[in-house]
């Protein structure tokens, strides 16, 4: 069965025609007009994926991902909108979503990154069902099946790109570069100059990290980070 997406489009042509064109393309989606909407309808079904305006009718981009984390945790967004919009509230975009397009687009450009967004995650996804959370994590476990992180009996609230990158740091027995991190996570190939990578470290070691013990993630001199013994 195909994987289910659920996409929140303000104009009603260009969502009926990214819809049809996903559908095309074996996937399932639903489609509605409002973020209230579309969060009962997360709150009642599983979805893969979630397309989104960054300015919903009743709600902003981040308002949504704030609610949707509540019901779903690091669940997998991608951020629909115009250039001033998507230029505008980029840092906030970035904070909650995988990725974002620019209105207008080529919708196959979004099928192909919807496509590699899906390969990326499962592949992590398996890496992840093969990991043994051990004691040399200290209290931090990961739940594969609900993509749910937690510190000790509490759960800390990451986005997807977060989990994604706590996940693949767990998974590895040594240090990984910058370089891998971003072909394994963001799927980039080859030499890419962005810091990226060094941001993300900072969101998670904000999210994990407690005051007065050192860190989880471990920044490694000259290769790059590595979960902390």
């Amino acid at each position: 069965m195909g994987k289910r997406i659920l996409l929140v489009e303000n104009e009603k042509k260009i969502a009926q025609f990214i819809s049809l064109e996903l559908q095309n393309e074996g996937y399932r989606v639903d489609l509605f007009e409002t973020g209230k909407d579309a969060l009962t309808s997360a709150r009642a079904n599983q979805y893969d994926l979630f397309l989104l305006n960054f300015m919903l009718e009743d709600m902003t981009g981040t308002e949504f991902a704030e609610q949707l984390s509540l019901i779903k945790p690091a669940s997998v967004i991608i951020v629909l909108d115009n250039r001033d919009i998507i230029l505008k509230y980029t840092e906030e975009i970035q904070r909650f979503a995988v990725s974002y397009m620019i209105e207008p687009f080529i919708v196959m450009d979004l099928v192909g990154k919807i496509s590699a967004i899906f390969r990326g995650r499962d592949f992590i996804d398996h890496h992840c069902s093969q990991m043994k959370v051990s004691t040399s994590y200290r209290n931090l476990r990961i739940d594969v099946q609900n993509h749910t992180v937690y510190r000790g009996n509490e759960i800390i609230s990451l986005t997807r790109r977060e989990y994604d990158l706590l996940a693949t740091l767990m998974g590895s027995h040594q240090a990984l570069s910058r370089e891998q991190l971003l072909e394994r996570v963001w799927k980039y190939e080859g030499a890419v100059e962005t810091n990226v990578v060094d941001v993300y470290i900072r969101y998670l070691r904000s999210k994990l990290d407690t005051a007065g013990q050192k860190s989880y993630i471990k920044t490694v001199r000259g290769v790059g980070y590595a979960m902390q013994e």
